[in-house]
């Protein structure tokens, strides 16, 4: 955990700490250690000491990566201890009634179905977000840009068994990336993209097509309504957006996929024409 509470109940975020004071778990209470102070692997963070038994028992991301996601909300807002009958667990976010946690090392189907029954449960919406930085591919081409893919091209390299449930209706997914984008502006350069999962699987994913790179900072809109520049679209705005563009200009633009699937000189298999689902 990176926010633990001093001998006041007061909360202390793990850059804030003092050698002098002592720290304590939100959920049992029990005193606590600092770790991986010289790590490169993994963040410094607060643990339990060998032997603690707390009732929050699920695996938590100690990712520079984690860290780096949760920093963009308001601190009191991060790890927000959830109760219900007994059973208490620390989201990574909790805002407006929507649970939001970051996933960058591995985890496990039946931890992920733990998650969302228990939050579910509670009446709260689940929004994951997941690092697939150099675990997805293109089925078809080389190309891993959503705006030259169509919404189902995408792929895991390697089997990821732990979308092999089924996903809950209140609950949504995003893969997070990096890849090199459709401007010229930027050539070569990697950017950090996010992908609005429709239906993903061990193998297949498929997200929404949209004609707006989705950043950060639009997810931050979306979910806390925070903008870090005036012109900033959340998610909905840029799917509605996009809706709108696909409807006025369908033909054009699944002629444009077609030249850039069927041209070259091959052709190439296509399995089936492409059709927005937005």
């Amino acid at each position: 955990m990176f926010i633990a509470l001093d001998c006041n109940g007061n909360r202390v975020l793990i850059e804030h700490v003092s050698e002098d004071e002592k720290y304590f778990c939100p959920v049992c209470g029990e005193q606590l250690i600092i770790k991986a102070e010289k790590s490169l692997a993994i963040k410094t963070h607060f643990a339990h000491r060998r032997g603690t038994l707390c009732p929050d028992d699920w695996t938590h991301d100690m990712s520079e990566w984690h860290l780096e996601w949760q920093k963009r909300f308001p601190e009191q807002y991060r790890e927000v201890v959830i109760e219900k009958d007994g059973e208490k667990h620390r989201a990574d976010v909790f805002i407006n009634n929507i649970v939001i946690e970051f996933q960058h090392s591995p985890i496990s189907s039946e931890e992920i179905i733990k998650r969302n029954t228990f939050y579910i449960s509670c009446g709260y919406r689940v929004v994951w977000v997941f690092d697939a930085t150099d675990k997805i591919k293109n089925s078809i081409e080389e190309t891993i840009d959503p705006m030259k893919c169509r919404e189902d091209d995408l792929c895991w390299k390697r089997l990821k068994r732990e979308f092999s449930v089924k996903m809950p209706p209140q609950v949504t997914i995003y893969l997070q990336y990096k890849t090199c984008i459709s401007n010229k502006d930027f050539q070569n350069q990697l950017f950090d993209i996010m992908l609005f999962i429709t239906r993903i699987g061990p193998k297949q994913i498929c997200f929404y097509k949209t004609t707006y790179y989705i950043l950060w900072w639009n997810f931050l809109k979306e979910y806390s309504g925070i903008s870090i520049k005036e012109d900033t679209y959340s998610v909905s705005e840029i799917i509605e957006k996009s809706k709108e563009y696909f409807q006025k200009n369908k033909k054009e633009y699944e002629g444009a996929l077609k030249r850039a699937y069927y041209g070259g000189g091959k052709r190439r298999y296509i399995r089936r024409s492409y059709r927005p689902r937005l």
